[in-house]
């Protein structure tokens, strides 16, 4: 019974040691990735930036109506709690 538990031991140690190094070889290829990532964005930053503005952005006069859609809204909620 003794080899048993010694080999159930073994094996889970084992186990344990795959389970750390497939951990660590993905995290580290995770923050290589997000590194590279990084680079590339400094390196190109007219690749991700938009140049476009937002069709709502464009227009002022529906800003202006949203925001006072919001500020009566808001007012409502705080008379009514």
């Amino acid at each position: 019974m003794e080899t048993n538990i010694t080999s159930a031991l073994a094996e889970s140690a084992i186990l344990l040691g795959v389970g750390m190094v497939v951990v660590f070889v993905f995290l580290t290829l995770l923050i290589g990735a997000v590194q590279l990532i990084s680079y590339l964005c400094e390196k190109f930053p007219e690749a991700s930036e938009s140049k476009e503005l937002p069709k709502a952005a464009q227009s002022s006069a529906l800003n202006q109506d949203v925001v006072e859609a919001i500020r009566i809204a808001v007012k409502q909620y705080r008379a009514s709690n």
